[in-house]
């Protein structure tokens, strides 16, 4: 049985490709340390990333995330995540990416969709949001955090939404 479905329309872009779901946490305890999991494990075949990872894996000349001269690290990781998320997605897999993903930082993400023709879906944690979607002042949907009620309970929220396409970006 081919579970990419999560009981709902497929979430992947079509030609046997998974998608790619970036969970992303603007506001520090908004949860997406406690939400990626729990959608990644409603997923199958799936894969959760930690865009944190990437920006991490610099060992010489790393520079700290928040400072301006990270600006070119920042967007190098946050571009090596977009290609390893869409290269398992393009094996089929649905990938929850986890991070501060602005909606500005989406551009490699979205060369990454277009290039392999796998779904992108953006979410926004906010932890303020009563455990149901709303627009952010940016048009992006988004999602409430574990602050107004339990992760598991936020990833049903998340799931929900992404059955219904209400964070699939176009291109």
């Amino acid at each position: 049985m081919n579970r990419t479905t999560i009981g709902g329309p497929e979430l992947g872009g079509g030609r046997g490709a998974g998608s790619v779901v970036v969970l992303s946490d603007p506001a520090a305890g908004a949860g997406s340390g406690a939400v990626a999991p729990l959608v990644a494990d409603a997923l199958f075949p799936s894969v959760h990333l930690r865009a944190e990872d990437f920006r991490r894996a610099v060992r010489q000349g790393y520079v700290a995330a928040d400072r301006p001269e990270a600006r070119r690290q920042n967007l190098t990781a946050l571009a090596a995540t977009a290609q390893a998320a869409f290269a398992f997605a393009s094996g089929g897999y649905q990938v929850v990416v986890e991070g501060s993903v602005a909606p500005t930082a989406l551009d490699a993400f979205r060369r990454e969709s277009r290039a392999t023709g796998a779904a992108l879906h953006y979410v926004v944690l906010n932890g303020g949001t009563a455990g149901g979607t709303a627009a952010g002042a940016d048009g992006a949907p988004q999602a409430g955090g574990p602050a107004a009620g339990a992760a598991e309970a936020t990833a049903d929220t998340v799931l929900a939404g992404l059955r219904r396409g209400a964070y699939l970006l176009g291109w």
